[in-house]
């Protein structure tokens, strides 16, 4: 979608950031934004997963706003 000229965000748990970006590097967006959420999350409680959730929300509207503009 990037490369089509829209705003596109990816999610990774922290586990996997590393392979994230090389594989958004290898596909030739390097740029790509990347929201990260915690790693491990099958151990974490409702509660926590929609804490989890909650902050990731913010953080690829975030993401979405600084690629449109940029």
């Amino acid at each position: 979608m990037a490369k089509r000229g829209l705003a596109a965000v990816t999610i990774c748990s922290t586990a996997f950031i590393m392979l994230g970006r090389a594989q958004a590097s290898a596909l030739g967006n390097a740029s790509l934004p990347i929201a990260v959420v915690p790693h491990p999350f099958g151990l974490s409680s409702r509660d926590e997963v929609r804490q989890m959730a909650d902050k990731c929300v913010d953080d690829i509207v975030k993401l979405v706003c600084e690629a449109k503009s940029g």
